[in-house]
């Protein structure tokens, strides 16, 4: 007899582990122990067998290819119309069992499923609770993302996985009139909003810090203990029903137009272009007084030091420590552009600093943030959009 191959241990693993999961389930939830069935056949899964044929199904699956590279795990049914409930690969047997246990539960007693499981979240946090109270207020949240990073969006060749990383913080997606509006929390930035209007379309900020507080804001986010939960709820409310939401762009319809790009010798813009490009793009982002100065040649801001760094090495630690000194003496907080990089010192003392660093492409193609805080309050680029309904045949 031979050895057995590859395949035939990882056939072996994903039966065994599903068995596992069916054992997990009825230890946790003998309610239901009874009516669960476990699939020895492939596709292996986990079935709750409801009235009139239907069912809710535990199983891992792949997206269609392109997106077929990383398996997730999916709570569906019975309607095939919702959209893909998933998991990451890696989540735990006791979130999942239970994950599957709430759906069912709802099913069963005709009701709504329970918080904050409804959000496909295992434990509950503020952007759960935000994402409760804006659905008692008959706000159509899409989805909530906290614990659980992992949600079905869809792309241009059908849907796919989308894993948010960390630096998205906790957020919630609300469909509003015409549009999309994004709250998030971050760690290092507290609160923001974003909205776009439609697919293709640019992600553009609000202004949360005048919308909320009635202080119009000119560095991005507002400290978490600055906002109550309700009352951001009810505005975030009120916005929904807006078919067009005020941004942080409306207040720059009054400035200047950039400059026509002229090219250098060497094919780069000038350096008007390039200041004024970057001062365009941190004013979107939230940076609202950062100007170009009457020559063109640098920023400025009455918030900011603001240091466009143009030498070839990196931005180190030392560096940063002293313009922050000099940030300090002025009573501003420190804003750095460089033209190359920054150290991994320099960039972990940024974020203690609270200090933001961005690189500038030279070819002024935007800017790219170089630490954490940074990367918390740069605009999403990205086009993606959540799925609405489950891919066919996927569960048949």
């Amino acid at each position: 007899m031979g050895f057995p191959t590859s395949d035939m241990l990882a056939a072996a693993t994903n039966f065994f582990g599903h068995q596992a999961l069916g054992g997990r389930f009825r230890e946790r939830h003998p309610d239901l122990a009874g009516r669960l069935w476990v699939s020895d056949l492939d596709p292996l899964h986990l079935s709750v067998p409801l009235s009139g044929g239907r069912s809710v199904v535990l199983a891992q699956l792949r997206f269609t290819k392109p997106y077929d590279r990383v398996p997730v795990w999916a709570v569906a049914g019975p309607r095939a119309s919702e959209p893909p409930r998933i998991w990451w690969g890696t989540t735990g047997a006791d979130v999942l069992v239970d994950a599957l246990h709430a759906r069912v539960v709802a099913e069963l007693e005709g009701s709504e499923e329970r918080s904050p499981w409804r959000w496909d979240e295992p434990v509950t946090g503020e952007v759960v609770e935000l994402a409760d109270d804006l659905a008692a207020r008959g706000v159509d949240v899409v989805m909530a993302v906290a614990q659980n990073r992992c949600r079905a969006v869809e792309a241009d060749r059908g849907v796919k996985a989308e894993y948010f990383g960390r630096d998205r913080g906790d957020f919630l997606v609300v469909r509003g009139a015409g549009c999309l509006i994004t709250v998030s929390r971050k760690p290092l930035s507290g609160w923001s909003a974003d909205v776009r209007t439609g697919q293709g379309e640019p992600w553009r900020r609000l202004d949360l810090g005048g919308l909320l507080l009635g202080e119009p804001s000119v560095v991005p986010g507002v400290a978490s203990d600055r906002v109550d939960r309700s009352r951001l709820a009810g505005l975030v409310a009120g916005l929904a029903r807006f078919s067009r939401v005020p941004t942080v762009d409306d207040r720059l319809a009054g400035r200047a137009a950039l400059p026509a790009q002229r090219s250098q010798v060497d094919g780069r813009p000038e350096r008007s272009v390039l200041v004024g490009g970057a001062a365009h793009e941190l004013a979107r982002m939230g940076f609202v007084d950062v100007v170009p100065d009457s020559a063109g040649d640098r920023l400025v801001s009455e918030t900011f030091h603001i240091e466009w760094w143009k030498k070839t090495r990196s931005v180190g630690q030392g560096d940063l420590e002293r313009l922050f000194g000099v940030a300090a003496v002025d009573g501003r907080r420190l804003l750095v552009v460089t033209e190359s990089s920054a150290t991994r010192p320099a960039r972990d003392f940024a974020d203690r600093a609270k200090a933001f660093v961005f690189a500038v492409d030279p070819a002024g193609h935007g800017l790219h943030a170089c630490n954490d805080l940074a990367g918390e309050v740069a605009l999403d680029r990205s086009a993606w959009k959540p799925a609405r309904g489950l891919l066919d045949g996927e569960l048949d």
